[in-house]
């Protein structure tokens, strides 16, 4: 991948921009390869993906994984939860999770965000297996994260691991640099905070209350926007990034996207061709960041079923 220093791009024609492509298709290959071994074991991995809630965008991710999970061999399923009423819901879900927590044939397990109300946005991971979980959302595995782990080795939320796998690549450096993070979620902002901080940098998560928030997004080395609220879709605490409010090489990263149900368009939270202008570097709002989510889940199901390994070759 091209080097470039975080502070030395300026235009569209010195822009470098990250696509995942070719690191998805490595990805791919590792864990066929992976998936190949296990199963001369008499091991397949098998991927449990659970749909709380009736949303278009989780839909469409989950139709992804599920075909991305077909290309390397890993069993797949698909959970949609969301079919019950709203009042069973939290229920039916807490159950579909106890059932995939004991069975053999499921390795990992997804539970796609988001969560709806009234759902308990904690319960559904406290009961969770976390040998199973493949997002790192346990309250085991968020432990984990804040004490000790192997970026390569251990299970890590997939976008936030995503984030900074795609940064390392491209040779972006993260050491002493300001990065500003839109969105402080346990599945993006919050994890994607402590492995920037583990690389030296000084992050912050913005927020509804954050102050100044567009002032620290102009001072940033390093912006990632995983706010998830376009303002076609979003009356309220829309966000999108554009090119007044961000500085000269800076690098961008896209995270949030969110799809129209009524017409199937996709939104983004970044202004993509407008960004480019001043940065140095910069995610395509396809196959981007979404592509190396995708490879990391993959990569965290093979994690999983190799944790349960020696459980499976002899469960008796």
């Amino acid at each position: 991948m091209g080097r470039k220093s975080s502070g030395s791009g300026r235009g569209t024609d010195l822009t470098v921009v990250m696509r995942a492509e070719d690191i998805f298709a490595q990805t791919k290959e590792k864990v066929a390869k992976e998936v190949r071994e296990l199963r001369e074991m008499g091991i397949t991995p098998g991927l449990a993906a659970i749909l709380p809630a009736d949303e278009a965008t989780a839909k469409m991710y989950v139709s992804m994984k599920q075909q991305d999970c077909k290309e390397v061999g890993i069993y797949s399923e698909v959970c949609e939860v969301y079919k019950y009423p709203p009042e069973k819901r939290e229920k039916e879900l807490c159950r579909v999770i106890e059932e995939m927590n004991i069975r053999d044939d499921i390795t990992g397990i997804l539970v796609q965000m988001p969560l709806p109300d009234p759902i308990d946005r904690h319960r559904p991971f406290e009961l969770l297996a976390p040998e199973k979980d493949v997002d790192g959302l346990t309250p085991k595995n968020k432990g984990k994260l804040m004490s000790r782990y192997n970026f390569e080795k251990d299970v890590l939320p997939c976008t936030a691991a995503a984030v900074i796998e795609l940064l390392d690549r491209y040779h972006v450096e993260m050491k002493g640099k300001d990065v500003v993070i839109v969105g402080r979620s346990d599945l993006v902002g919050k994890p994607l905070r402590k492995l920037f901080e583990d690389h030296d940098a000084t992050p912050v998560c913005c927020h509804r209350a954050t102050k100044s928030t567009m002032d620290r997004i102009k001072r940033a080395d390093i912006v990632v926007c995983a706010a998830g609220r376009p303002p076609e879709l979003c009356k309220e605490d829309s966000f999108r990034l554009t090119s007044d409010m961000v500085k000269e090489g800076v690098v961008v990263v896209g995270v949030g996207g969110r799809k129209d149900p009524a017409t199937g368009k996709l939104y983004f939270d970044v202004d993509f061709k407008d960004v480019k202008t001043k940065a140095a570097y910069i995610t395509p709002n396809l196959n981007g960041i979404g592509l190396m989510t995708r490879g990391r889940l993959l990569w965290n199901t093979i994690l999983t079923t190799r944790g349960l390994e020696k459980y499976l070759l002899n469960p008796y």
